[in-house]
């Protein structure tokens, strides 16, 4: 049939009443639900136009199969085509600048799961001027929302996506944080809008107008919902250890905050009223009153339930309120959460369980050690679905070992284990941090620490090494800046509106003391950063001799760093007396560090180690192999980078194209290697 053969060859030559009849047969498909077989009665009817075009509501047809099975990019196309049109209705325009806002912010999603934040602000600005454009023939009612949903997606932008024009001042948040704040806020109007365009022709009788309103309250009070963990999290909400921790405590002490949280449940409660049987008005509810009263929100989270079993938010946000409450019961919900949806948050849920059970073993090292193993591997689960920050954050901080035994039989294991932890913690945490833009205090202050302890790890006195402790020193500075900021001086003071549920936070809520935080450990630290000297190590870095690089090489024949060192001396030689006997035997010494480097990368195995058992108890973190210890990428980049120029300064033309070869190598391991950059310029 013509649904499996190219269309082009079977309909070459056809009138415009053949392209008429495939149009309407396709959206005959399409209004059955067969999307596959109406995409292609459209390419049928295109390929037997004779003039190579379709009506405008044709293509929005198209480009409507299109979104609905995934294809936004050639959704977007096919409007823009409509747009363009010189003969096309205004009200085919219209509906094309609709299907095209949709469209984009399908794209905007897709770009998020990626981490293109740049690309989806790009697709978030354009969808809201395709829609804002509406606005002088009035808005309808879905073209409202739609417009609320673009401004109210940019929760999920990190705050330095947003240009911050304007000059900081003292006292105040970041104008970034401000910037994406005001931008969320433009969804508040158009979600007022679509609400009193729903209400003029609500009829009490009319179940649709009653559900129209009750959507876009539900999405008014999301949208000042949002605006509020924005500011919070600027102010270290979710951080720990701080006086200003939780939402209910950041709450109480802002009329801003409080304020928001007022209009956000007045909006939910009005959602709830025009349709009572709304579950995702009543789980709004239970977020918005999270801050407020737990028991409340307890019920609108079981009453959300209630209506709709099928709710995977509902019981995400149950089982999350009851973490901190009762255990097993969170645990009985997280069951329920599984079987519902495949979702981050049933993952990050067992973790947290299991990083409370590890504290109960304060006495017991090995099985606090097996509970946070078994929490690191649920977080690894959370991020086999989704790249959850608080699943990374969870990552970073359980998946550390504790230590590991020099002298015991699994020595060589144990200290490879610990290298493996290091590194996943680091990556862990950078990615989260590349993820939310540093909102969260704490987890700011554990970057900061891995990264002076990645520097402290990198050869003494290096670029490298310098480069990461600054780092680390000024972001422990910033998080430490903002975790003493008062909030009176960060937030403007702002009337609160009625509501008609009690909005000052429960007593329970607001800690008296705050808890533990190794904040004089972080301060010690801090002061030690500040007492290396940075250019005294560099040059003490190299003192070595080339009498020491080559006893090295004696000592240790088959490390490829020592060779590499052994390399770096013999080039430094060839500065004072380039003989070609010089150079080759640097050549060589950079070749021997780039096989034996190369061959642990390469040829790298899995170390398991000996199974034993500890007072009836096995721990399972140590029954996991691991790979065996990788060279750092910088150091092969480094001896390809050696052999580049080697190459390149020998008088043989045969080694011109070897050095380009390795030169490439090198760069493409490490774009940043100070050599290959100038190698490269010189054979520029």
């Amino acid at each position: 049939g013509v649904f499996y053969s190219d269309p082009k060859d079977m309909l070459e030559g056809e009138s415009e009443e053949a392209s008429r009849t495939w149009s309407a047969l396709a959206m005959s498909y399409r209004r059955l639900g067969k999307y596959s077989a109406a995409l292609r009665g459209y390419e049928a009817a295109l390929a037997s136009s004779s003039s190579g075009e379709l009506s405008p509501d044709v293509f929005c047809g198209w480009a409507q199969v299109e979104l609905d099975l995934g294809m936004y990019d050639e959704a977007a196309q096919k409007c823009s085509r409509v747009l363009m049109s010189l003969d096309a209705p205004r009200k085919i325009k219209r509906l094309a600048a609709y299907i095209q806002g949709e469209s984009l912010l399908c794209l905007a999603r897709v770009n998020i799961q990626q981490g293109k934040f740049g690309a989806c602000f790009e697709h978030l600005n354009a969808g809201i001027t395709m829609i804002a454009a509406q606005e002088k023939e009035g808005f309808r009612y879905c073209e409202a929302k739609l417009l609320g949903d673009l401004y109210s997606f940019a929760e999920s932008i990190p705050c330095y996506v947003f240009d911050s024009s304007s000059e900081e001042k003292e006292g105040q948040l970041s104008s970034q944080i401000l910037r994406k704040v005001d931008f969320i806020a433009k969804g508040e109007s158009a979600y007022t809008t679509a609400m009193r365009l729903s209400q003029d022709q609500n009829d009490p009788e009319d179940e649709d107008a009653a559900y129209l309103v009750s959507a876009a309250a539900t999405d008014l009070g999301t949208n000042l919902l949002a605006q509020a963990r924005v500011i919070c999290a600027a102010l270290g909400e979710g951080s720990g250890g701080g006086p200003k921790a939780s939402l209910a405590e950041i709450s109480a002490e802002s009329s801003l905050i409080k304020d928001l949280l007022a209009r956000s449940i007045n909006a939910y409660m009005a959602a709830v009223s025009a349709r009572p049987e709304e579950a995702p008005a009543w789980c709004g509810l239970g977020c918005a009153l999270l801050a407020v009263d737990p028991m409340l929100s307890q019920h609108s989270f079981c009453r959300a339930i209630e209506i709709d079993p099928s709710l995977a938010d509902s019981w995400s946000n149950v089982s999350l309120l009851y973490a901190n409450v009762n255990s097993e019961y969170c645990s009985e919900t997280l069951d329920r959460l599984t079987s519902i949806e495949d979702t981050p948050l049933m993952w990050i849920g067992r973790g947290f369980l299991l990083e409370k059970t590890s504290r109960a073993w304060k006495e017991e090292g090995l099985a606090k050690e097996s509970c946070l193993a078994k929490a690191a591997d649920a977080y690894r689960a959370a991020l086999q679905i989704g790249q959850d920050p608080a699943a990374l954050l969870g990552l970073s901080l359980t998946c550390r070992r504790s230590g590991y035994d020099a002298s015991g039989a699994d020595a060589a294991y144990s200290a490879m284990a610990f290298e493996t932890s290091k590194t996943e913690s680091k990556t862990s945490i950078s990615v989260h941090q590349h993820l939310t833009g540093g909102g969260n205090i704490g987890a700011c202050l554990v970057h900061g620490l891995l990264q002076v302890e990645d520097g402290l790890s990198r050869p003494a006195g290096s670029e490298v090494a310098a480069s990461m402790l600054a780092d680390g020193s000024r972001t422990l500075a910033e998080a430490k800046e903002r975790q003493s900021a008062l909030m009176s001086e960060l937030l403007p003071q702002k009337s609160v509106t009625e509501s008609e549920i009690d909005i000052e936070a429960k007593a329970t809520l607001i800690r008296s003391e705050s808890e533990a935080f190794p904040s004089n450990s972080i301060a010690r630290v801090a002061e030690k950063i500040a007492t290396v000297d940075i250019s005294a190590e560099r040059e003490a870095g190299h003192t070595m001799s080339l009498r020491d690089a080559r006893n090295a090489v004696c000592l240790n024949p088959d490390s490829g760093e020592v060779w590499l060192a052994f390399a770096h001396k013999l080039c430094a030689e060839l500065a004072d007396d380039p003989s070609p006997t010089d150079r080759e035997c640097a050549l060589v010494a950079s070749l021997k560090a780039r096989d034996l480097l190369y061959d642990r990368v390469v040829n790298a195995t899995l170390v398991t180690p000996r199974r034993k058992a500890t007072q009836g108890k096995s721990i399972e973190y140590s029954e996991k192999s691991v790979v065996s210890s990788l060279p750092h990428a910088s150091l092969l980049s480094e001896s390809l980078a050696l052999i580049a120029w080697l190459d390149r300064t020998s008088e043989e033309k045969a080694r011109e194209s070897s050095a380009l070869v390795s030169l490439q190598e090198s760069l493409m391991i490490d774009p940043v290697n100070a050599l290959a950059l100038t190698t490269l310029s010189g054979n520029e």
